[in-house]
């Protein structure tokens, strides 16, 4: 077994099916399927049941698993160490972040991109905390708890704490009694009355949920659409002029933002420099993202 067949048979215990392991390590399904039965030939065992729910593992597999996850550390820890040490400003980066609300980022980035025509870069939007150890990104500019340091294996810097309030469209307050929220309804996150945690974090417990919107863009284009107030960042709801924090809500330092990598790969030259960037422009933002001062 080589190399490649471990990185199919890991990709599909983390992935559960032969198009998630697919799309992980970029190949085609039929790709998968082949190296799965050649290993499975090869060693003489069936490593998955497939069902239609998806591939299960079996006992050879379970097996297996540790070793499998052995051979890939010690050979991504070999590659973070040369890529870590690597001075040349060129090469990919791989920079994951969340999804909403970094379009200010772009702009640099580019002026980054043309300035380093050797740099490669591979952005990746995404609410999931992808694997640092295992190169799923090179850098990440990732959302923690308020007051949590990021794992051990990880360096970076805080960008910013983060701060979330209550906001409306400005058309639904009360006129002669701004702070009045009894005609409102509260923008909810799950649906089939889920818990709803970040309501005890507000100072209007009492009004009702409606609605089930999930994806935090959602949510300020609804409030901008008037179909009741919400628990947002008041990041997102800087974005929207109409859209303001309603008279007398708590501004709540809710998480941090961090940009983070490897710490095998501290010496890299054009992570460094591409952290170096992130920061100062997330800079520029900060009054945006902690609105503490602006109270």
């Amino acid at each position: 077994m080589d190399w490649d067949d471990m990185k199919v048979f890991l990709a599909l215990t983390r992935k559960g099916s032969a198009r998630g392991a697919a799309q992980a390590l970029g190949v085609s399904n039929s790709t998968v399927t082949r190296r799965l039965d050649e290993m499975e030939r090869d060693l003489g065992t069936q490593l998955f049941d497939r069902t239609p729910d998806g591939y299960r593992m079996t006992a050879g597999a379970e097996e297996l698993l540790p070793t499998a996850e052995h051979v890939e550390e010690l050979i991504l820890g070999v590659e973070r160490k040369i890529t870590g040490g690597n001075q040349d400003l060129e090469g990919a980066i791989r920079l994951t972040m969340p999804p909403v609300g970094l379009a200010f980022l772009m702009e640099r980035l580019a002026q980054f991109a043309a300035q380093f025509p050797g740099i490669e870069l591979e952005l990746l939007p995404s609410l999931e905390a992808l694997d640092l150890s295992r190169r799923e990104a090179d850098i990440a500019i990732r959302v923690l708890d308020a007051g949590a340091q990021p794992p051990d294996y990880l360096i970076g810097r805080l960008l910013s704490p983060l701060t979330a309030s209550a906001y409306v469209h400005q058309d639904l307050l009360n006129p002669d009694d701004p702070e009045d929220v009894s005609h409102l309804n509260w923008i909810g996150k799950y649906p089939g009355n889920q818990r709803e945690d970040w309501l005890a974090k507000t100072d209007f417990q009492k009004q009702p949920i409606r609605h089930a919107i999930e994806d935090i863009a959602l949510v300020a284009q609804a409030v901008e659409f008037k179909m009741g107030m919400a628990y947002m960042p008041c990041f997102s709801a800087s974005f929207h002029p109409s859209v303001v924090r309603v008279p007398g809500a708590t501004v709540v330092h809710h998480s941090d933002l961090w940009v983070l990598t490897h710490k095998d790969q501290r010496q890299s030259a054009r992570l460094r420099v591409l952290r170096e960037i992130i920061a100062e422009e997330f800079g520029k933002e900060r009054h945006r993202i902690d609105t503490r001062d602006a109270i």
